[in-house]
């Protein structure tokens, strides 16, 4: 056991002393040369980063979804983000109608130490063609704005490149070859190791997206911290947004208690204007998470939409920030649901064929215009595992009496 500790040891010193001589010589961690003449490049001016499109200014202001591209034109943003390529021609043609730039990822299977898919070498090869020839079709789409090569991949800390390393390298390349006038970059959750990995063994990524929620906060710092580790890198933050479920409080039983609608507009606004847009020179951008309808913990959680379409209240906050606006906009007023006379932070626990009543609290009086619509669901939050997405649950019928 201490053998193996001292052989850490020493291992940690190499890296970081062979770590420090190669800052020192290349000071910026990434990329070096930002001066492209690509449609879409990254200058370096005077030590700032600043993303170029078709030869103008661009700072990235949008979202992260897959649908209402109108409204999110309309109400101030530029770019929307995909997470697949699954009918991407109609996405692309559906963002440059409106005025959209679209950051598409090319979704990887998630490394882990324990099994990994990139020791198969002829799973990389078909992996290799098939990025290659999506590549081939879209590059010259004009509402491509970079490739984005995996999402939260939890790239390894390592001093020598692995076969996940080597072949994420191999995949870079293929992207610039068949593709030099668009960026290639990759989203993390940000961790100082991360980049600093990044750094060291995937050089010639172009941009890094960092997922940001609950600890937005203390994006300024850690960014300072990483251009000291890593060098000054140009980055953006590809999601961000009210607390996730892993940020807030549970029942006793390990469930997520989901913020108000009220509550998570006041996150919005505090985090866009005190945190977002203040993330430093570097920064390319922004985008809110998320951008649609989806099914993450529960089918309320993030979404900007109801599933029937209809807009909620953060639509309407977006619009406002997106457009300098930082006038409050009146809201439901939600304050919080009891059962009888409980919020969840309390555990209720009920019995079986007993009576109980449910309310809204409201902050604010309705005269009119105001419609309550109670649904009950099977709980599935944290208990599929943090993270894990699922369809929606099957709704609870004939059990309540409005």
């Amino acid at each position: 056991m201490q053998n193996s500790m001292i052989y850490r040891l020493w291992v940690d010193i190499v890296f970081f002393t062979l770590f420090g001589l190669w800052f020192l010589c290349y000071p910026i961690g990434f990329a070096k040369n930002y001066n492209h003449t690509g449609s879409v490049h990254i200058n370096n001016e005077g030590g700032e980063f600043q993303l170029y499109r078709n030869g103008q200014p661009f700072d990235i202001k949008g979202a992260a979804g897959i649908s209402h591209f109108n409204d999110l034109g309309t109400n101030g943003g530029n770019t929307i983000r995909v997470y697949d390529t699954l009918n991407l021609l109609a996405v692309l043609n559906e963002a440059e109608k409106n005025n959209l730039a679209v950051i598409v990822d090319i979704p990887l299977p998630k490394y882990t130490e324990k099994y990994s898919y990139y020791k198969d070498q002829e799973m990389n090869n078909v992996r290799k063609a098939k990025v290659r020839h999506l590549v081939r079709r879209f590059r010259n789409h004009p509402a491509l704005l970079f490739w984005n090569l995996g999402n939260e991949l939890y790239y390894p800390f390592k001093l020598f490149p692995n076969e996940f390393i080597n072949a994420y390298n191999e995949l870079i390349d293929i992207i610039h070859t068949e593709d030099p006038d668009h960026l290639v970059g990759t989203t993390v959750i940000p961790s100082n190791s991360k980049v600093m990995a990044i750094a060291w063994n995937s050089p010639k990524l172009d941009v890094l997206g960092f997922n940001l929620f609950g600890g937005i906060d203390k994006i300024r710092p850690y960014i300072f911290m990483n251009s000291i580790i890593s060098g000054s890198f140009p980055f953006y933050i590809s999601e961000w947004g009210f607390d996730g479920y892993w940020n807030t409080s549970t029942t006793k039983w390990g469930a997520s208690i989901e913020p108000t609608s009220t509550k998570k507009n006041e996150q919005l606004r505090d985090r866009y204007v005190n945190h977002v847009i203040n993330a430093g020179d570097n920064c390319l951008g922004n985008l809110v998470f998320y951008w649609g309808q989806k099914h993450e913990c529960t089918y309320t959680w993030f979404n900007m939409y109801a599933e029937e379409g209809k807009k909620t209240e953060m639509v309407a906050t977006m619009n406002d920030l997106w457009k300098g606006r930082n006038e409050k906009q009146p809201d439901i007023g939600l304050e919080y649901m009891l059962v009888d006379g409980l919020g969840a932070p309390s555990s209720i626990l009920l019995s079986p064929g007993t009576l109980t009543k449910a309310e809204l609290k409201l902050n604010k009086n309705h005269k009119e215009g105001l419609v309550v619509r109670w649904e009950l669901y099977p709980d599935h939050c944290n208990l599929e595992g943090v993270g894990k997405e699922i369809n929606k649950p099957k709704k609870v019928t004939n059990e309540i009496n409005s």
